[in-house]
């Protein structure tokens, strides 16, 4: 039995309904036979049922995702007395079994939009100014007898690993991103790219396929055609209205 940290952080008072429906779920589904503590950074008022709460001040987008780390590591101490650290954004939902597949020295799922259609240029970042800039990265793999070039991007929705490789990873993304900030930039994709750039140098021991950062909305008429497949949903990302075009959050609010 390892004993696991999964953190998460909630800012702003649109994203507070998400916590709890998300936390339930990691309960019902999330590495069963291990002893799983939930950590919450949050600026909402009350305490959350299951989860330990740490204050965070409100800030304004970006800032959430992309301070992250610097977040994450102020308790840095608490951290080290886990086997594994996992990180998951407060507003997904695990929606079938994850076990122990997950488990490894680093941890990242591949992102939905950028899985499998060859050609398709995921979004490093641009900026070879950047800490975030990367080649493009990827892995040779044999696919019908013969070796090809897999692209590679990752989500920055669900990423993690054991205590001490995570933590190193995060301090080393701290300062990548604290030297952006000091040349007054801030990577295209916020802690995503900094988290790909850190991937491109320390591969992940464990690939999650988009089953672990799976999409709600579009899914038979977009992300089947381009993956040419489908994957077994196991946590998946939620469409939110406030997120979203005004007609998009129309229609999410009439499904639901």
């Amino acid at each position: 039995m390892y004993k696991v940290a999964v953190v998460m952080i909630s800012v702003n008072q649109p994203y507070w309904s998400y916590v709890s429906p998300c936390i339930q779920s990691l309960k019902k589904f999330f590495l069963k036979g291990h002893q799983v503590d939930f950590l919450l950074w949050s600026d909402m008022p009350e305490t959350v049922e299951g989860a330990k709460l740490f204050h965070l001040e409100s800030m304004e987008w970006p800032m959430p995702t992309l301070m992250r780390f610097h977040v994450l590591l102020k308790q840095e101490e608490l951290l080290r007395e886990y086997d594994f650290v996992l990180y998951i954004d407060s507003d997904m939902l695990v929606v079938s079994p994850v076990g122990d597949e997950i488990l490894g020295d680093l941890v990242a799922a591949q992102h939905p939009m950028y899985a499998t259609k060859r050609g398709l240029i995921p979004p490093y970042e641009p900026n070879p100014e950047s800490q975030a800039f990367i080649p493009r990265p990827g892995r040779v793999i044999t696919k019908n007898g013969k070796k090809m070039f897999e692209p590679l991007y990752f989500a920055g929705g669900f990423q993690g690993g054991r205590s001490d490789k995570f933590i190193e990873a995060m301090k080393k993304m701290k300062d990548m991103i604290d030297k952006d900030f000091s040349n007054n930039y801030i990577p295209i994709w916020n802690d995503e790219s900094i988290w790909n750039a850190y991937l491109f140098k320390n591969p992940p021991s464990v690939v999650l396929s988009p089953s672990y950062i799976y999409p709600d909305s579009l899914i038979k008429s977009y992300y089947i055609p381009i993956w040419g497949k489908n994957y077994v949903p196991k946590i998946i990302t939620l469409t939110k209205p406030f997120t979203t075009s005004r007609e998009a959050g129309i229609q999410l609010q009439t499904r639901v």
